[in-house]
């Protein structure tokens, strides 16, 4: 058992992609980890995807929590647009005069640049010389951080332990495959290990891409592993259904915008919410099946029939499936805006991120505050100090 680790079960943090959005992320991670700290829990389950993973790598080879915390505001406070990426004005110019002489049926086929914007001073800035593997494999705050990644070639979605990566490059690949939302950013080319693919192909270098093409929030994988027992999940989107004033007259005025909403908020976010009732159900199975073991035990007329009827129950426990991996009852805390951000994916602009960051711990102070309330984290102190 990890040191940190309960007896009851693991501790996980799950954080979304979403971008410049990441800075609310950032701003609730600070009160998260701040209370974590305060209340001696420790991490031992940590994924991310796209800015998620980002933030995780932050937190994950930070000496401690305090670091994390104080690192990740230094960092936000002062990112701007020049540190992610630059825009690739003359190469898409060249590449629609192609298309303008070119039949359509030819445009999947004409060479050009594969993205929107070049990330090399992303991948500079924070892969190549903030990105600390040594540390993050001292585990000093996390036991195991995850980063999600796509094979565009397979449209196999992986989930990736950079604790148990050894092989630095191979670090690297992966969490910079984590932050790429395709079209906007060009994937990398790289090979991970996987057993179904056959041996003779295993070393083909695959495009891969933001895990959050179908997983923007790595929930389920780290849910199927089992022997969670506290939850906690900072996403940068509003969760939907989201019927509010704002929601209902917003409007969608070009064919850009409407392909930014399906694809980058919408779909993603309906995975979450499908991982989400997928909690909601474990949890009921399970509240169910142990009124169910009591009432079967309490009906037995004598001590040889309790020990016989606990034999069955124990054997067919093993069989059910929301029984499989030490799964515990849940009670997950979502820390997420409620209306959409000041900030879109691509906007890393000031003073606009430090307003989301802002708004990031405010909101998780508030969930916070609420979760342990209502009894939810299992922790009695209640968050009522000043920011």
């Amino acid at each position: 058992m990890n040191n940190g680790e309960s007896k009851k079960g693991k501790l996980a943090l799950i954080l979304s992609g979403g971008g410049a959005r990441g800075a609310f992320q950032a701003g609730a991670l600070v009160e998260l980890l701040d209370y974590f700290e305060r209340n001696g829990k420790r991490i031992n389950i940590l994924a991310g995807t796209s800015v998620g993973a980002l933030n995780g790598m932050c937190i994950a080879q930070s000496a401690s929590l305090r670091e994390a915390r104080e690192e990740i505001e230094q960092q936000w406070r002062r990112l701007t647009n020049d540190d992610v990426y630059q825009i690739r004005g003359w190469e898409l110019f060249g590449l629609f005069l192609r298309f303008a002489t070119t039949g359509m049926d030819r445009w999947p086929s004409i060479p050009g640049p594969d993205s929107l914007f070049d990330n090399t001073p992303l991948y500079n800035r924070f892969i190549r010389n903030y990105f600390k593997p040594e540390a993050v494999w001292n585990r000093g705050t996390v036991d195991e951080f995850f980063v999600s990644l796509c094979s565009l070639n397979t449209g196999e979605a992986y989930l990736k332990s950079i604790t148990a990566e050894r092989d630095v490059e191979k670090a690297r690949e992966y969490i910079m495959a984590s932050t790429i939302t395709t079209v906007a950013y060009p994937p990398v080319r790289t090979t991970t290990d996987d057993p179904a693919i056959p041996p003779e192909l295993r070393n083909v270098p695959q495009l891969y891409a933001d895990g959050g093409i179908s997983n923007k929030t790595p929930l389920k994988p780290i849910l199927k592993a089992g022997n969670i027992s506290e939850l906690y999940v900072v996403n940068t989107y509003p969760s939907y259904p989201n019927k509010s004033e704002h929601a209902i007259r917003a409007s969608f005025p070009n064919v850009f915008s409407m392909l930014i909403r399906t694809a980058v908020e919408l779909l993603p976010n309906l995975y979450f919410l499908r991982d989400m009732e997928t909690v909601k159900d474990v949890n009921n199975d399970l509240r169910e099946w142990e009124r169910m073991k009591e009432e079967i035990m309490n009906a037995a007329p004598d001590s040889g029939t309790r020990s016989s009827l606990k034999a069955i129950l124990e054997r067919e426990e093993s069989r059910l499936s929301f029984k499989q991996g030490n799964k515990h009852i849940i009670n997950p805390v979502v820390i997420a805006p409620d209306e959409e951000l000041p900030v879109q994916d691509t906007d890393f602009v000031q003073p606009e991120l430090g307003r989301t960051f802002d708004l990031g711990r405010e909101k998780a102070r508030e969930q916070l505050k609420n979760s342990v309330e209502k009894g939810e984290t299992g922790t009695p102190e209640i968050i009522d100090r000043e920011a």
